[in-house]
């Protein structure tokens, strides 16, 4: 049998979905700079912080009456053919129903929210930072450390620059969204 001939043409989103269709539905995967990433099975702290974002975004979404916007976890982003990243939590316009079954990225998300792993905060603060504030749409790339009390913050009104939430008191404001969130509420359930 002779080498196999591999391609090293960078993988497509079309060719990332006929892939990812056929991998267990507990795998995660990414598509990154054209390269199949998975990523690393979670643990209890990082799911924690994803469902207390997801719950106290979704009810400040509820507690006001036809937001533009709505709040998800698990869906891609696409950044371009070859590179869709999925984050822990995003924030888009809310589209109007009925919502195609098909879609699975979206390319106008307002704010992206990463919980840090060992694994990932390198790309979560290099390589995903420059592609999410690449999009237009972007208002705020939210970066949380698990292990840690601390929350950084690439923001657009600020030029992206760097802040950096770490008190008790704290919370990170959405303008756009006219909405605060504590990190008391990120943490909560935690021991942070």
């Amino acid at each position: 049998m002779g080498v196999p001939r591999i391609s090293t043409v960078p993988q497509t989103i079309a060719e990332f979905y006929d892939f990812t269709d056929r991998q267990p539905d507990e795998e995660k995967w990414e598509l990154i700079e054209g390269e199949f990433v998975l990523q690393a099975s979670p643990g209890p702290p990082h799911q924690r912080i994803v469902r207390n974002l997801t719950i106290a975004l979704g009810n400040r979404q509820f507690e006001r009456d036809n937001t533009p916007w709505e709040v998800l976890p698990g869906l891609g982003v696409r950044i371009s053919n070859i590179s869709r990243p999925e984050p822990d939590v995003l924030i888009l316009p809310k589209l109007p129903p009925p919502l195609d079954p098909a879609l699975r990225d979206r390319d106008d998300v307002l704010v992206v929210f990463e919980v840090l792993s060992p694994s990932t905060a390198d790309r979560d603060l290099r390589w995903k930072r420059e592609a999410y504030t690449s999009l237009a749409s972007l208002t705020h790339y939210v970066v949380v450390a698990q292990t840690a009390r601390e929350v950084v913050v690439f923001a657009r009104d600020t030029g992206f620059v760097e802040q950096r939430f770490a008190g008790r008191d704290d919370a990170i404001v959405f303008p756009a969204l006219g909405i605060a969130l504590p990190l008391s509420e990120i943490y909560r359930d935690t021991g942070l």
